[in-house]
């Protein structure tokens, strides 16, 4: 993926990016068709390309950055389940990475065994994603599916704002051998002093559950489009704080946040927030904490 020779250049394990390729039969990126609707993120189809992947990816993170593993994070819509998964393989096989695979999953689905099965048969899934996680968390459909993803030794990453905060932590307490990822920083929605005191007080419940993870991400999007260092900068302590380097993790929600800043500006946000940590816990951040959670 390039050479870490250049010594100016930050190493990063970028632990959250989405790629797609409209020649791929059978799979479909819906935030890319016009007219598709978001609670925050408008237009998404202006970054439509006939793909982005590993190159585009590198191209995008220019010579600041050097992408030393990546994660890919589902976004496709499937005809049958593991579709994506076996098209992020063959890019796997033919560019180096992605290192691990996230797959879609509803943990409430009928046929969730299947999907977990289908999946399972690539040796980069490490965890799966259940974007319909804030309607379906306080369900008993949900825990049961939670209980068969970390009987398979996947990790379950959950979607939810603040106030199902507790019932994450619940669920993770149920299994404590699991690995519970908390993305996109716990969702915070709107970015005001109000909302911030609400979101870092509900976060504090994750204090004392070693294994739910904090994947700091999106936080350079949709609710604060006119972002910079200084406005993400509470929001990112504050995740650290309570996780501590060791369950949290950088990522970039790349390309989707291309929409309100260039990879090169987000990442140098990130070393910014973070450079009066010691350098271990720089490491964690940007790297180690996601290589350890993903087996990587």
């Amino acid at each position: 993926m390039g050479s870490s020779s250049a010594t100016e250049r930050l190493e990063f394990v970028d632990c959250h990016v989405h790629f797609w390729d409209h020649s791929r039969a059978g799979l479909r990126w819906p935030y890319l068709e016009p007219g598709f609707d978001h609670p925050r993120l408008k237009e998404m189809h202006r970054l439509d390309a006939p793909r982005f992947s590993v190159p585009e990816l590198i191209a995008q993170a220019g010579h600041e950055v050097y992408l030393r593993k990546l994660v890919h994070v589902q976004s496709a819509t499937e005809e049958a389940p593991g579709l994506e998964s076996a098209w992020i393989e063959s890019v796997a096989d033919t560019y180096g990475t992605p290192h691990a695979i996230v797959a879609r999953a509803s943990l409430v689905a009928p046929d969730l065994a299947t999907v977990l099965e289908a999946n399972l048969r690539h040796r980069r899934v490490r965890g799966v994603r259940d974007m319909g996680s804030p309607a379906t968390i306080r369900t008993e459909a949900f825990a049961r599916g939670f209980e068969r993803v970390a009987d398979a030794g996947l990790s379950v990453e959950v979607l939810v704002p603040y106030p199902l905060f507790d019932r994450v932590a619940e669920l993770a307490a149920l299994r404590p051998d699991a690995i519970v990822i908390l993305g996109h920083a716990g969702l915070p929605e709107h970015r005001d002093a109000t909302y911030h005191a609400a979101w870092s007080e509900a976060l504090a419940v994750f204090g004392d559950r070693p294994n739910v993870v904090c994947k700091i991400s999106a936080l350079a999007s949709g609710a604060d489009p006119s972002w910079t260092a200084g406005s993400i900068r509470r929001w990112v302590e504050r995740c650290i704080e309570v996780f501590g380097p060791d369950r949290a993790m950088l990522a970039t929600n790349w390309p989707i946040d291309l929409m309100y800043g260039t990879y090169p500006r987000l990442v140098s946000a990130y070393r910014d927030i973070t450079g009066a940590l010691p350098q271990p816990s720089r490491t964690a951040l940007f790297g180690a904490t996601a290589e350890r959670v993903y087996r990587i």
